[in-house]
């Protein structure tokens, strides 16, 4: 006979190096999940103390042994042994040598479900921690938003019209703003319950899976089984691809600001760049690059996960105990690069003079022109054409388009100029806080919603310690 917990149907043991394959890489994965593992098996411990599977007595020893457990862990004793395989399997095992009642703790579930809720528990907190992390730079984008200083906007990387810090700030916030409402929605499918449905059928024992969904603080609970064994990775890929979105912004933002750097329109602080072991005037900007790097990852995390739902049939397979690596990758990539980037935001400072030059360079008030010419009667076409060639002359005369005169923009025309409105028109500087009328969305509501949430996982733990604690002093 086998000498694993599953062992009954097996006359001799797994090999070492089978062992090794399945589980080595996932040991530093499942040291993760200890704590939601404990946390679902107390949920689990007390729902069949309640529904009389059990005795109070040996729910009361699983219970107390499950504290000592938590306790090592705490400390960092507690050694995960590669040869059980999985955090289930070493919690359990750690509680059975406690006492013998642990061999009951594992009564009308399965590894499948139970890894399949561990993941959830995790997931959820990833994404408070995630939503702190967008909201701190939604903040940090905030900042700016005082900053009517010109900046250059782009369209083919070319110089397309001057906007404003402030404008510039607030588009990136916007973006933001669709990352936290995709994480809330997705937020909302890994906040049900998998708990009780057993390996893919579910159970005969008589479960109450609104009790643990309770403890365990899970807004709902998925019902069939089998869609609850099947939909594992399903969830991870959704948090994967919420991250990937993400950074996928990030990315950008990175992508603007190591370009503004590399021609002296904004200048990182020194504490966020770094230099060359060789060229002494270097100022690097590393982290930018990192995050802009990064976003890669998370675009290969994400073929990873879906890949893995492609390839399996309905039911529980061990492919999907790749979608935990990759989830939990996809939140080591993210959560510290929305940090990282928000301290860079809030130290970056950014050269009116060397901004200004850009849009001049680039006869960015050409648009502005075109228009005035139109408000003054010419039809819209006509209005760009004179403006086009407006620009075309100053190319050959080493002219700035700003330096043309009403009179001049009469002339070409044929029309009666204001001279205010095209000094207004054709000025950088005060073109782009035309264009600063759009205000931010006020993303308070977005805190308290997420605080909410926190605080639902808070009270729910305290539940099921209180719960703890009553059966313990009951069952004794």
């Amino acid at each position: 006979m086998s000498n694993m917990l599953w062992g009954g149907r097996f006359s001799g043991s797994p090999a070492a190096s089978l062992l090794s394959y399945t589980s080595s890489e996932g040991m530093s994965l499942d040291a993760r999940l200890i704590p939601y593992d404990i946390w679902g098996s107390r949920a689990h411990v007390l729902m069949l103390a309640r529904q009389k599977i059990i005795a109070k007595t040996e729910a009361a020893e699983i219970l107390s042994a499950l504290s000592s457990v938590e306790k090592q862990h705490l400390a960092g004793t507690f050694v995960m042994r590669e040869a059980l395989e999985d955090v289930h399997m070493n919690v359990e095992t750690a509680v059975t040598s406690i006492t013998q009642s642990g061999k009951k703790m594992h009564t009308a579930r399965s590894r499948n479900d139970q890894v399949n809720a561990d993941v959830r528990l995790f997931m959820r907190d990833a994404a408070i921690e995630l939503a702190g992390g967008l909201l701190s730079l939604q903040d940090a984008l905030f900042s700016l938003s005082g900053q009517n200083m010109p900046f250059p906007a782009y369209t083919h990387t070319q110089i397309a019209q001057p906007v404003t810090v402030s404008f510039w700030a607030k588009a990136q916030y916007d973006a933001l703003s669709r990352d936290l409402q995709r994480l809330y929605s997705a937020y909302s499918r890994i906040n049900s319950n998998p708990l009780g449905a057993g390996a893919v059928a579910g159970t005969t024992w008589p479960i109450d899976r609104n009790f643990t969904s309770k403890l365990l603080g899970f807004g709902s609970i998925q019902e069939n089984p089998m869609d609850c064994s099947s939909s594992r990775g399903e969830m991870e890929a959704e948090l994967i691809s919420v991250c990937l979105q993400t950074m996928l912004h990030l990315s950008r933002i990175s992508e603007d600001l190591i370009f503004l750097s590399a021609q002296g329109m904004a200048e990182l602080s020194d504490s966020y760049s770094t230099g060359s072991a060789l060229m002494p005037q270097k100022k690097n900007p590393d982290p930018l690059e990192l995050i802009r790097a990064r976003s890669g990852r998370l675009l290969g995390l994400a073929v990873h996960a879906y890949s893995i739902q492609k390839g399996m049939p309905s039911g529980y397979n061990l492919d999907s105990q790749e979608s935990k690596y990759a989830m939990m990758q996809a939140f080591d990539n993210t959560h510290p690069s929305l940090s990282m980037l928000r301290e860079i935001i809030l130290t970056v400072k950014f050269n009116p003079k060397k901004i200004l030059a850009e849009l001049e360079r680039g006869f960015a008030c050409a648009t502005e022109a075109a228009d005035t010419i139109a408000k003054a009667g010419a039809p819209f076409r006509q209005a760009h054409e004179i403006s086009g060639k407006m620009v075309k002359d100053c190319i050959k005369s080493g002219k700035k388009l700003s330096e043309v005169s009403a009179s001049e923009a009469s002339s070409a025309s044929g029309l009666k100029i204001n001279p205010a409105a095209w000094a207004e028109a054709v000025s950088p500087d005060k073109t782009s806080r035309m264009h600063d009328l759009i205000k931010p969305s006020d993303n308070s509501q977005q805190k308290k919603d997420w605080a909410q949430l926190k605080a639902k996982t808070e009270d729910a733990k305290k539940l099921t310690m209180e719960e703890c604690a009553k059966l313990m002093k009951g069952g004794k």
